[in-house]
């Protein structure tokens, strides 16, 4: 039996579009979530109009669907079925950038008065690197200057010291809001405002830090939703740097809550460095958690678009992985499309030219680059690429696994119903008993005069338990 009620706890389930099929399409699926899983709201990766070199996350019209996944009364009835299920939308809304293809950057190029100081220009370039790799500078001949591009430099990043942007982007969450949407995902939240353009980068690291998340950005995120009854969940970049500081900052001012993937990366690489991917350290790993996942606004998260799916990347049973998700204190966890059936890497091709991700194609270069052989290099592409999390999932999944009691899909839909009803598991507070290196994590779940134990190995040497106040095992993993 499940209770959303009023509760703060918020379930959200994060679907990516083109994997999946159009608006409708994403519509039918919705009853078998609501049945299994019951979340609170389904976050919609970008279906803007785009050219989709990233994709969709370069957008050349935000207040138009496209083609691919439909017309607008295919997303207002999406919105109707969701509804019925007490589900809410959320939209992905790309807001650091465009695509160099927007009318708005056509316009900016020409020097266009309106659109002139829409993005980010010099006349000389600094020496930032870009989050993919190379200058995050590039040359427009067409108005002879430089555009500042976090991303790849087919997305150069908007000005929001410009009100005119800010405008601009209040009437797109307008016009998204009267069309039902529940809320916003916000991509690349905290950098926003770059209102420090000196020269010189951290060795090693791009040049966003001499602009990450300035008193101007929140004041912009701020502007962008005041007044608005929404739910807003920032995607901050910079994960592994986020201090409480910045976290409460971010939040508290301008958000629902946060999605930090950052906690992710800690555990086997550095930054988000996706060429360089070291054994997993649970003893770091399992302390980042354990630090971050008592905060009510923590959204934790196991899997996304941008990451490869966890049964591969950790080496584990997903049900450890849900039990780590579920029954650390989590206010607004996260599942990624297909995570529940315990859904790994997918088989990708040996040819990098047919991998659609850009970030994986740039990889590669860099790979090859340092002198890696294309075998090599190819091996940690599969291995590291978020297009392991793009690839379509099998939905018929659902149905095989929903006869069978020994599922993981089954599994989600136990540890979600005790984490919705079970006072202790939504609310307890966290003691942390034993990390070790080999991936054991032991912590305790306290409220009032109970305590719950809970036993996580990630070698699945033993089984992974959760023990109530009288000895009695509520799930386990075996």
């Amino acid at each position: 039996m499940y209770n959303k009620g009023m509760s703060k706890h918020k379930l959200i389930y994060q679907i990516y579009p083109s994997a999946v099929g159009d608006l409708n399409d994403i519509a039918a699926l919705i009853p078998r979530i609501a049945e299994k899983l019951h979340p609170d709201y389904i976050w919609l990766n970008p279906f803007f109009e785009s050219t989709w070199k990233d994709g969709g996350y370069d957008v050349t019209d935000y207040c138009k669907i496209e083609p691919r996944f439909g017309r607008l009364k295919d997303f207002r009835h999406l919105v109707s079925v969701a509804k019925k299920y007490n589900i809410g939308i959320l939209i992905d809304l790309v807001i650091n950038h465009t695509s160099s293809e927007h009318p708005w950057f056509k316009l900016s190029e020409q020097h266009d008065p309106k659109y002139k100081d829409y993005y980010i220009w010099l006349d000389r370039p600094l020496n930032w690197k870009s989050f993919f790799g190379g200058p995050a500078f590039d040359y427009s001949a067409a108005r002879d200057e430089y555009y500042l591009h976090l991303y790849d430099s087919s997305q150069p990043d908007l000005n929001f010291n410009n009100p005119a942007v800010v405008r601009e982007f209040r009437a797109i969450i307008d016009f998204w809001t009267r069309e039902g949407a529940a809320g916003f995902r916000v991509d690349s939240a905290n950098v926003l405002a770059e209102d420090n353009l000196k020269k010189g980068f951290i060795p090693g690291l791009p040049g966003f830090f001499h602009y990450y998340q300035k008193p101007q950005t929140i004041k912009v995120l701020e502007r962008l939703f005041a007044g608005k009854k929404l739910y807003t969940i920032a995607e901050p970049v910079g994960g592994e740097f986020f201090s409480k500081r910045k976290f409460y900052e971010l939040t508290n001012r301008a958000f629902s809550a946060s999605f930090n993937v950052g906690t992710l990366d800690v555990a086997d690489s550095f930054f988000s460095t996706k060429d360089k991917v070291y054994p997993v350290n649970y003893r770091r790993w399992f302390r980042k958690l354990a630090k971050w996942a008592p905060e009510p606004k923590f959204s934790m998260a196991l899997e996304s678009h941008d990451a490869p799916r966890s049964p591969s990347r950790f080496s584990t049973d997903p049900r450890v992985l849900a039990m780590l998700q579920f029954l650390l204190p989590s206010y607004n966890p996260c599942i990624y499309q297909g995570q529940e059936l315990g859904t790994p890497n997918a088989n990708l091709s040996n040819n990098i030219q047919d991998y659609p991700g850009v970030q994986s194609r740039q990889v590669y270069r860099r790979l090859r680059r340092q002198g890696k052989t294309k075998e090599q290099a190819m091996a940690i592409v599969k291995r590291i690429s978020r297009d392991n999390a793009r690839q379509p999932i099998n939905w018929g999944e659902y149905i095989t696994q929903g006869g069978q009691d020994d599922s993981v899909l089954n599994f989600y839909s136990r540890l979600i119903e005790l984490w919705r009803n079970d006072p202790v598991v939504a609310d307890g507070t966290l003691r942390v008993r034993k990390i070790s290196k080999s991936g054991v994590f032991d912590f305790e779940r306290s409220l009032g005069k109970k305590t719950y134990r809970v036993h996580l190995d990630f070698s699945c040497k033993t089984p992974s338990v959760l023990i109530n106040d009288s000895g009695e095992t509520l799930i386990s993993s075996k």
